[in-house]
């Protein structure tokens, strides 16, 4: 059995002694003691590491975070762990790392690492559901296209508007009820037009998503 030496283990002592959820504290021991404990055994190194980089998520230093996610995926690797704390760490690890991709608006790369989670998890709904979740917010050529339609029609709604109160209704009485029809099929054309865009894209997206995973699904089962 390998004993740390008193100072390292008074290191770790020291860290392990910070509340789990003192995220701030857990950071600023470890950035400050951070050369030391990289001297650590490997499994006290690990312990702080996935600690620390926990930490940074909940306290929204997301572009850190990506960094050590990075680092603890090349660490569970390269000494194969399988679970950590009774957790799936490797798992664990993908999908927080794509929350703080997502977080930045990093949505393809985001969009990436949550198809390699799927592919290894395929029946997991979790990282599905957060993929379409990620699909939904890359927004398609077509969908700003139809978005700009809409624009364009509720301007040409209140054109049509200001046409009708300063100048049909004062000056011009056999015209009212032809431009108030006009009118209504331009807001009613708009808001059919906005709905079925956004519709269109969230089904799609949908689809995708549950397409991918029943695809990596028989892939990983039925092969």
């Amino acid at each position: 059995m390998n004993f740390l030496p008193a100072h390292r283990l008074r290191l770790y002592r020291n860290f392990k002694a910070i509340e789990s959820h003192d995220f701030h504290g857990l950071i600023r021991f470890y950035e400050q003691f951070e050369e030391d404990i990289r001297a650590l055994d490997f499994e006290e190194y690990f312990d702080c590491t996935q600690a620390y980089t926990l930490a940074l998520f909940h306290t929204g230093n997301y572009g850190k975070h990506v960094v050590m996610c990075d680092h603890l995926l090349e660490l569970i690797i390269m000494h194969n762990i399988d679970t950590w704390g009774g957790e799936d760490v490797y798992a664990k690890t993908l999908f927080l790392k794509a929350a703080s991709l997502f977080q930045q608006q990093e949505y393809p790369h985001a969009e990436h690492v949550l198809r390699e989670l799927v592919k290894i998890y395929p029946s997991d709904r979790v990282p599905c559901r957060f993929l379409e979740k990620c699909l939904l917010r890359q927004r398609p050529s077509w969908l700003m296209k139809t978005r700009g339609a809409t624009v364009g029609l509720v301007l040409l709604s209140a054109a049509v508007i200001a046409v009708e109160l300063f100048v049909v209704t004062p000056f011009h009485e056999a015209w009212i009820d032809p431009v108030r029809l006009l009118r209504n099929v331009l807001l009613g054309l708009d808001i059919g037009v906005f709905v079925t865009g956004e519709l269109t894209h969230a089904l799609r997206c949908r689809y995708a998503a549950g397409a991918f995973a029943k695809k990596m699904f028989c892939r990983k089962y039925k092969a």
